[in-house]
């Protein structure tokens, strides 16, 4: 919009400026002297015609004739009889009129159909495209008003396509900002330039920690070769897809399933466009069925062999122990024979709770009440280790809907991996409460030795232990316990600090009582 210096008097010396939309006619009194009209004021002008031609007509102003122009885009009434246009910037406000004896009221009638189409763009596109610019400008012989004609269809056509562009910028803002799944944008240097909110929200960082920053932030260090290859890749202009682990900042890991397309300016490319979908929950559904997979296959091979080993075992033990009362001096090496015969037959009985269809009674119990029948089993134990168990759990609070025996035996596995992580004594701490999503939780926290962070994931699998003399089996049976209950076991560790065991079980409503 153009900006015009006036004067309120033709002697003052104080130059006003106003814009010139609100101005609705310009008077010609002398050559050189014009008087700016608004609807409420008018002001003077010293210039000359040609000086400001070519903008009024950018501006939307079309000339009357050279005595008299008015700004066309507020005429809202044309009475041909008298010879005058109506002037008015809104249909509230003041108004004026304008000579227009001078012209053909064709011409004003055309130009006033013309700037009412321009108009209707502010309610958006026609839904069919008029030919009526074509239709006035073939029928016009006049050149004058053949060029206010022109310089209306070359606003209406810059209209016309800058709608077009706030359209396909506002579906890209649409798809971007609303897409369900995380997406950013990165330059040709790998510097993140745009980040949707909900990549904001699945990784916990802050428009101002992610824009202009690489993908370091975001990306697990072993990751990085492969989100290289493939960055690289795309602006080569090769779409690509992948998986990759994102960290969130509180620490967390997110799975994601990662594409990656071009984003090209022109004819070159200036970066890409990453759209990531969460795979969290399908990795671990994955790695339930694999579990479980393996968990029945042990199960057959145990149902299987269970039997002919138990048979040769008892021999041995009974030969062993026959041998012992008759031979001295060996007491040592017959109590070690004995002792292994025995973990053998440990082993065989931990994969047949698997193999073998278990007799389960769900009934509603307090997790607090067998936790404290689980502490007297395995207290001395700890008294001896210099292990000190706290509870924090108020009998009768919680019910879960289990079997009161499995339960106990999963609660013995973790106070005894609990003990034995802590050579030097410690505190158990165990907490029992319901959890913010309606479940209850029970937490077992140690003070020991904690568990490398690679080896986390593995937990559970028959045979895979971090202890010495460990078979992995006790957590095996735990996991499947706890997974035949409708529960969740999850594990946390920093080595050097202590493990953290979560249990997430339904709960019972309090009215169930206990029989």
């Amino acid at each position: 919009m153009q900006k015009i210096p006036v004067v309120r008097h033709k002697k003052s010396s104080e130059i006003l400026i106003i814009p010139s939309d609100e101005v609705v006619k310009i008077e010609c009194i002398r050559d050189k002297e014009y008087i700016i009209h608004t609807v409420n004021e008018q002001f003077y002008w010293a210039a000359s015609l040609e000086a400001f031609e070519e903008w009024l007509y950018e501006e939307g102003f079309r000339l009357i004739d050279r005595m008299n122009v008015v700004n066309m885009n507020h005429v809202t009434e044309y009475e041909s009889r008298k010879g005058s246009v109506k002037l008015q910037v809104s249909p509230h406000s003041p108004s004026k009129t304008a000579s227009a004896a001078w012209i053909h009221s064709e011409h004003i009638t055309n130009v006033i159909n013309l700037l009412r189409k321009m108009k209707e763009l502010d309610h958006g596109l026609p839904a069919e495209e008029e030919d009526l610019f074509e239709t006035i400008l073939a029928q016009e012989e006049d050149h004058r008003f053949a060029r206010s004609y022109a310089m209306i269809q070359a606003l209406y056509e810059k209209r016309k396509a800058e709608i077009l562009l706030e359209e396909s910028e506002l579906r890209y803002k649409s798809l971007f900002e609303h897409n369900p799944d995380p997406i950013c944008s990165f330059n040709l240097s790998g510097q993140i330039t745009s980040v949707n909110p909900v990549m904001f929200a699945a990784t916990g960082f802050t428009e101002q920690e992610l824009l202009n920053k690489t993908i370091d932030v975001l990306l697990f260090p072993e990751h990085y070769a492969i989100w290289a290859a493939n960055f690289l890749g795309t602006l080569n202009g090769s779409p690509s897809h992948y998986e990759v682990a994102f960290r969130h900042k509180n620490g967390s890991r997110i799975e994601l399933s990662i594409h990656n397309f071009p984003i090209f300016v022109g004819k070159q490319i200036a970066g890409l466009f990453m759209i990531g979908q969460d795979i969290s929950e399908r990795k671990r559904a994955e790695e339930m069925l694999l579990r479980s997979e393996k968990l029945s296959i042990v199960g057959q091979m145990a149902a299987g062999v269970a039997h002919e080993i138990r048979n040769p075992l008892t021999s041995l033990r009974g030969f062993v122990q026959l041998m012992q009362s008759r031979v001295n001096g060996f007491d040592h090496y017959f109590n070690i024979m004995l002792e292994e015969l025995d973990r053998i037959n440990f082993i065989v009985s931990e994969f047949l709770v698997i193999a073998k269809p278990q007799s389960v009674v769900f009934q509603p119990r307090d997790p607090s009440a067998i936790l404290h029948n689980t502490i007297m089993l395995t207290g001395s134990q700890a008294m001896i280790r210099k292990v000190n168990i706290v509870t924090q759990a108020e009998p009768g609070q919680l019910l879960i809907n289990c079997d009161e025996n499995q339960i106990k035996q999963v609660f013995i596995n973790i106070l005894n991996n609990s003990v034995d992580s802590m050579e030097d004594g410690g505190t158990i701490t165990v907490d029992f409460r319901l959890h913010e999503d309606g479940r209850v939780r029970m937490r077992f926290a140690d003070e020991g030795c904690g568990i490398p962070e690679d080896r986390l994931p593995r937990l559970g699998e028959p045979f895979y232990t971090t202890k010495e003399k460990g078979t992995g089996l006790g957590l095996m049976v735990t996991f499947k316990i706890i997974e035949n209950h409708g529960g969740e076991m999850k594990i946390h560790s920093v080595l050097g600090q202590g493990t953290t065991v979560d249990i997430y079980m339904p709960p019972v409503p309090a009215s169930t009582s206990s029989p």
